[in-house]
């Protein structure tokens, strides 16, 4: 089991726990309880990913200050591909399926989008990691070293991109299965 898994599970009231112990019961609260792991974890990707972002909107004075257009325009396009990889995450998927819905997700799958957030901690962690590297280069003032810490930062965000695609395939072929 993952570690927000077990976390949850050690939060769960005395009454909850008894629960554990009565057929049927105990499946139905697995479920949730792996459904509020996967709930936390991306809450928690999201508040790192909008950290990094404000830290990055915090650079644009010091850009503005060595400014070119093209300085800007690069800046401009990785600020887009920030605000859509975050409106991706934040509407993204939660893993949950309620009782009446048509697609079920079941533990295993569940556990697969739970290892799968997990992957998406390291690439908010390079996120945060480049969003430092054009701090650094932005108060080097060299236009150049700034422009290179944009594109790599704009290079990790589109790979935290492509794999929010990646789980909305696993989702979807959950659906379909």
């Amino acid at each position: 089991m993952s570690e927000a898994v077990e976390r949850v599970r050690e939060e769960l009231r005395l009454v909850e726990r008894i629960g554990l112990f009565i057929p049927g019961y105990r499946g139905y609260k697995e479920k949730e309880i792996r459904r509020e792991a996967d709930r936390l974890l991306r809450e928690y990707l999201l508040r790192k990913l909008r950290s990094a972002y404000e830290d990055f909107k915090g650079l644009m004075a010091f850009v503005a200050a060595i400014g070119r257009g093209a300085l800007y325009e690069t800046y401009n396009q990785v600020q887009a591909t920030f605000d859509r990889v975050i409106a991706r995450l934040r509407t993204a998927d939660y893993g949950y399926a309620g009782f009446f819905d048509a697609v079920k997700i079941e533990e295993p799958e569940l556990d697969s989008l739970i290892k799968y957030d997990y992957g998406l901690v390291e690439g908010v962690e390079k996120v945060s990691k480049k969003v430092a590297e054009v701090r650094e280069a932005a108060l080097s003032g060299d236009p150049s070293k700034v422009v290179g810490a944009l594109v790599a930062l704009r290079s990790e965000l589109e790979s935290l991109d492509g794999l929010l695609t990646k789980r909305e395939d696993v989702i979807a072929r959950v659906g379909r299965g």
